[in-house]
């Protein structure tokens, strides 16, 4: 599903970002990506849906040689990641409706099929009484609930996810844990980057451990 083979990315510092990373992720795994602000976990999970270029090495996503992916193909290969972010980067003036609803237009999905998809997936995240309302009348756990609506609506078979519990409390945490935990139950693999040591103790999913962009532990 997902193959890094020495993998090499630097911003021009003295460091690189991500130093021959080599790692397998399975169909159907749920992998926690952690290490030190600075480790190269954001930069790997930009590198897996085209967000950054990699210097070195080969990608390989879904079938797709993420490296020599040409940009009239990029599509291709994002229509198979949902992707959810620490600060939500949901759209403040469209309704909670509306913006799940978008990530399918931009792809030229029917109306019909639009609302019905925008419909279930805010149902799951339990969200379908606040579709009316704006992100800045929303909690923080509310906002991100929307953001993994938006991330599952176009059924990816791939969900990355960049420090999602971050800005919320031990609870709340929980709740959006236990949403991708459900999309993993239903198929999806998933990479989430995490600080948060609660969720790495627990010991119920495997960790790649990142430091100073290479693998330290896994």
């Amino acid at each position: 599903m997902i193959q890094l083979f020495n993998v090499f990315k630097s911003y021009g510092g003295v460091s690189p970002a991500l130093d021959g990373v080599t790692l397998t992720i399975h169909k159907g795994d749920f992998v926690y990506l952690t290490g030190p602000s600075g480790a190269g976990k954001t930069t790997l999970l930009k590198i897996l849906f085209r967000r950054e270029r990699l210097d070195r090495g080969q990608v390989l996503v879904h079938g797709f040689n993420v490296g020599k992916l040409d940009d009239s193909r990029l599509y291709q290969l994002r229509r198979k990641i949902g992707v959810v972010f620490q600060d939500y980067k949901l759209l403040p003036r469209k309704t909670v409706f509306q913006n799940v609803a978008f990530a399918q237009e931009v792809i030229g999905v029917d109306r019909k099929t639009v609302k019905a998809h925008t419909w279930q997936a805010l149902k799951e995240v339990g969200l379908t009484q606040k579709r009316n309302a704006y992100p800045p009348e929303l909690s923080g756990g509310e906002q991100q609930r929307v953001a993994i609506a938006r991330a599952l609506v176009n059924r990816p078979s791939i969900l990355l996810a960049d420090e999602p519990t971050g800005n919320l409390d031990p609870a709340m945490a929980a709740e959006i844990l236990a949403l991708f935990e459900q999309a993993n139950r239903n198929g999806v693999t998933v990479v989430l980057a995490t600080h948060n040591q609660e969720l790495l103790r627990a010991g119920r999913y495997p960790v790649i451990t990142l430091n100073r962009g290479r693998v330290v532990e896994s």
